[in-house]
């Protein structure tokens, strides 16, 4: 009897230190865990926070607009370079030699009693370069600059023989020799000029006076121009 007494109370006790140290054992064991799993927890998102730069206040550079007083003044500097570039360009306009026989005197001042340069055929055409006085044009002709007598200047290149044509006795009529069917009547004194019509051989024209290049400016059916003189005797 006493021995089985014994026998069951170290059985107990057994049980009682097991039943103790288990549940000890877990209770400490699933801490651990809970600890552990916090500390990662905590751990990964520290790590996550650091993985992103963090931007400070003082770094960001803040630009300024710009104002529309500095846009006007940046519009008035562009302007006013340019209408100083327009300043010192010199628009040039073309005049024509109009209303003499044969040329005009390109003279170094503007009188006719200045030195002459040299002289500009009748169709020719010059760079008006200013107005002078006593009557003087300020022109330009193949790289002489000079002074000539402006009623002899027009912008009509077609004005050239106004006051010959009304006058009967600076000019005769002619007739077209010496060429195999027609020559051309032209618009300036130039094999290179605008072809205005063909004239037939034996034809009869109006000369009105000589020009540059040995060409006659002549009239012929109502049309004048110019064509050259070597094809064109006295009819």
């Amino acid at each position: 009897m006493r021995k089985t007494t014994i026998y069951l109370f170290c059985i107990l006790v057994i049980m009682c230190i097991l039943t103790g140290c288990g549940s000890k054992s877990v209770t400490i064991e699933l801490g651990g865990d809970n600890k552990t799993t916090e500390e990662d927890r905590d751990e990964k998102e520290s790590k996550a926070d650091e993985s992103v730069p963090k931007v400070e206040e003082n770094s960001i550079v803040e630009t300024e607009p710009v104002s529309t007083q500095d846009m006007s003044q940046t519009t008035q500097i562009h302007t006013q370079a340019e209408e100083a570039a327009t300043a010192n360009t010199q628009v040039l306009t073309t005049l024509y030699v109009v209303n003499c026989n044969e040329s005009i005197t390109l003279r170094t001042a503007d009188s006719t009693s200045a030195k002459e340069i040299r002289q500009i055929p009748l169709g020719a055409a010059v760079s008006f370069m200013g107005n002078a006085s006593n009557g003087f044009y300020k022109v330009s002709y193949n790289g002489s600059t000079g002074y000539a007598l402006a009623s002899y200047l027009s912008v009509d290149p077609y004005d050239h023989y106004v006051a010959s044509t009304t006058a009967a006795d600076l000019s005769w009529r002619g007739k077209v020799v010496r060429c195999n069917e027609f020559i051309t009547l032209r618009k300036t004194p130039s094999t290179k000029g605008e072809e205005l019509i063909k004239i037939p051989v034996g034809a009869i024209v109006t000369v009105y006076s000589g020009a540059d290049n040995g060409f006659y400016y002549i009239n012929y059916g109502g049309i004048e121009g110019y064509a050259l003189a070597s094809y064109i005797d006295v009819y």
